[in-house]
């Protein structure tokens, strides 16, 4: 609900800055993922779940395999949804963060916007950061001529850099204030309540499938 992508690095924040996450329709969830680089003019693979709302739109072009469409696709280019970057992260709910080809919401106070995905501000000073660090070969220069190519191209980092996507309500700052936000997706009250309960809320979690359940 804060609305921020924030570096840290040894307990001290590198980078910070504004961030869109899922609005209330389609929540962004809680994850944690591994980010192994980022994509270059990434192209958009449309979700099945909104593919409804670019199905013949200009831009947008039908991904074919046999005869059967599979999917639609943005190519890269101004108006791509994704912008000119996007982090490369498995993870099975299919969450990122990238860059966006409407910035200006980014000055919107209530930033809670996207299909889930995390829309990051100036993502691509975030990007060369970190393909440059460790002596990594992607310098801002090499990453600049990729961009003006209009190549789809996955830059990797040296290291794996750990990217975590958490929700709080209230969270402290640096100098020890507590800063309360907006109860955005309203999960608070069902987490008052698990703690409440004699086993802390153990017995919402869904059971375990059975070895037998099991293919």
């Amino acid at each position: 609900p804060g609305f921020h992508a924030t570096l840290v690095e040894n307990g001290v924040n590198r980078w910070k800055q504004r961030a869109i996450a899922g609005a209330t329709k389609t929540p962004t969830p809680q994850l944690s993922a591994m980010a192994v680089g980022v994509m270059l003019n990434p192209s958009w693979e449309v979700p099945p779940s909104i593919t409804h709302e670019v199905v013949g739109k200009k831009g947008f072009v039908p991904v074919m395999k046999d005869g059967k469409l599979i999917r639609w696709s943005q190519p890269p280019g101004p108006t791509n949804a994704l912008g000119q970057v996007k982090f490369v992260m498995y993870n099975p709910q299919n969450i990122y963060l990238h860059d966006t080809n409407a910035r200006s919401r980014f000055s919107s106070r209530m930033r809670a916007l996207s299909h889930g995905c995390i829309r990051t501000e100036h993502i691509m000073d975030l990007a060369t950061e970190l393909l440059g660090d460790d002596n990594g070969p992607w310098t801002p220069d090499k990453i600049e001529e990729v961009l003006q190519a209009k190549k789809t191209v996955q830059a990797s980092f040296v290291k794996p850099v750990p990217v975590y996507i958490v929700y709080f309500s209230s969270a402290a700052l640096l100098d020890g204030r507590i800063v309360d936000y907006k109860d955005l997706y309203g999960r608070d009250a069902k987490a008052m309540a698990a703690l409440q309960m004699k086993d802390g809320g153990a017995s919402l979690a869904p059971p375990k499938p059975k070895p037998e359940d099991q293919i």
